[in-house]
């Protein structure tokens, strides 16, 4: 079998089941964070459904016609579209659609026959953040679906989309995948010496997409350690350079809220991590490079302290989530974050 999602083997047991049964649904809503691998999952179902080759197994064989040009992304009957934005790793594959495009391409695609394979499939990104006429479009195809196709809708979650979308789909939540399995594929990638995949791994918190992405593009953990830098300097900066940092985080937030939420899931991380050291737990830290100041701020914040910033970081996560103004939760995370204090 030439399956290439990592892990998810309760999806992968659901999907060779169908096949086995000849009974492929037309729709399919998989769920999960992002870098986790939906794309490749749903990927991995045009191939199941058009592989000339599948074993009696129900996985795609991997080498036919049909999966190579579907693995390559040259497939005539294979469409992927984002409805967001081009996102590293996920989207390089991805298209970029606007209403009209939807309206005017899917809608188009979507009634025609195969040219080159048994069945059209039609994979639509980050579909939680479609307007309402986008919804109303993919709804009314899911409601009436042409022979012959099937459409796989990718999301973070479910809770955010109508319901009578999720409804009408077979819903997959993709689970973190264990870091040993992350590890073995890294390490099955073949990576330079030079590339930290350990600490990788565990950085990746069972996103194996993310993961590969880090350690072919060296640019993501340098995005890493700067946020990291930032979150450490302002523990011990003046309240002026705090509040500075808020400002920036607010004005970063209106163009790409994702970012700031990456910010606040990199400080919670590390937090976690020196929390872990000053309970003698260094071994589990995430944060491998950093082990040296990790350890170095166990010794400068209190254990109150510590968990009073893992409270402040949950609860600015909230209410940014809730539409709260931006720059009142920010200054109000900035104003009320402990000081580290140093030792001498």
């Amino acid at each position: 079998m030439a399956w290439k999602t990592i892990g998810q083997s309760s999806s992968i047991d659901r999907i060779s089941r169908a096949v086995s049964l000849d009974r492929l649904s037309h729709a399919y809503l998989i769920c999960g964070m992002d870098g986790i691998g939906k794309v490749t999952f749903a990927r991995d179902i045009a191939k199941v459904a058009n592989c000339l080759e599948m074993p009696s197994s129900s996985g795609p064989c991997g080498s036919c016609n049909q999966c190579i040009r579907i693995d390559s992304n040259n497939h005539t009957d294979v469409f992927i579209y984002d409805v967001k934005k081009d996102l590293d790793g996920v989207g390089r594959t991805s298209t970029m659609v606007t209403i009209d495009q939807l309206r005017e391409d899917f809608l188009k695609q979507v009634h025609r026959k195969p040219y080159e394979g048994r069945t059209r499939i039609f994979i639509i990104a980050s579909i939680e953040s479609m307007r309402s006429e986008q919804s109303n479009i993919l709804l009314k195809t899911l409601e009436e679906p042409p022979d012959d196709i099937v459409i796989i809708l990718l999301a973070r979650d479910a809770s955010n989309l109508l319901s009578t979308i999720v409804s009408r789909c077979q819903v997959f939540n993709l689970e973190p995948v264990d870091e040993l399995e992350i590890l073995e594929y890294l390490n099955e990638c073949g990576l330079g010496a030079d590339v930290p995949i350990r600490e990788i791994a565990r950085l990746s918190r069972g996103r194996p997409e993310w993961a590969y992405q880090a350690a072919i593009n060296p640019e993501i953990l340098h995005m890493w350690e700067d946020k990291l830098n930032q979150f450490m300097g302002c523990l011990t900066d003046s309240l002026e350079q705090r509040f500075k940092l808020s400002r920036d985080l607010s004005t970063q937030f209106f163009r790409d809220r994702d970012e700031v939420y990456e910010f606040l899931d990199t400080a919670m991380t590390w937090t976690r991590d020196v929390l872990l050291s000053g309970s003698g737990r260094k071994g589990e830290i995430v944060n491998i490079s950093q082990k040296e100041q990790v350890h170095e701020f166990s010794r400068m914040l209190s254990t109150t302290d510590i968990l009073n910033i893992l409270r402040l970081i949950r609860i600015t996560f909230d209410h940014l989530k809730k539409n709260v103004t931006p720059s009142l939760v920010l200054d109000n995370l900035m104003l009320n974050l402990p000081v580290a204090t140093s030792i001498n």
